[in-house]
């Protein structure tokens, strides 16, 4: 479970593309030092391949932001709904961050940063 200041989407229609929020990861490198997940959800309705692209930035307008990862979720992951990736935040995010959702469409996207992930038995 996450809070506000660490989540991206929450009940966000997947064809929004960004995710409506910018997590502020604060000063230093998040991914070292305590482990923090990426966990993406979905709701029924949503169809198709997704890929969850992770972006970073030095500033909160996300000027020259740089992708540190780039995860795709089957299109039968997808189907079923629920939580469809939790995976490990890399290290050297620079302090902003924010999800790009592409691919698959209908249904809506709930995806934040937490401490424990609820995989369901699977991290990808």
């Amino acid at each position: 479970m996450w809070d506000n200041e660490t989540t991206f989407s929450k009940r966000q229609p997947l064809a929004d593309g960004a995710s409506r929020n910018i997590v502020d990861a604060g000063p230093g490198d998040i991914g070292l030092g305590e482990p923090a997940y990426v966990q993406v959800s979905l709701t029924a309705g949503a169809s198709g391949a997704l890929t969850v692209t992770l972006e970073t930035a030095k500033t909160e307008a996300m000027a020259n932001s740089v992708q540190r990862a780039r995860w795709l979720v089957d299109a039968s992951r997808v189907a079923r709904g629920g939580t469809v990736l939790a995976a490990p935040l890399p290290s050297g995010c620079d302090r902003y961050l924010r999800l790009r959702y592409s691919g698959a469409s209908g249904g809506a996207v709930t995806a934040g940063l937490v401490q424990a992930a609820n995989t369901g038995g699977m991290v990808l």
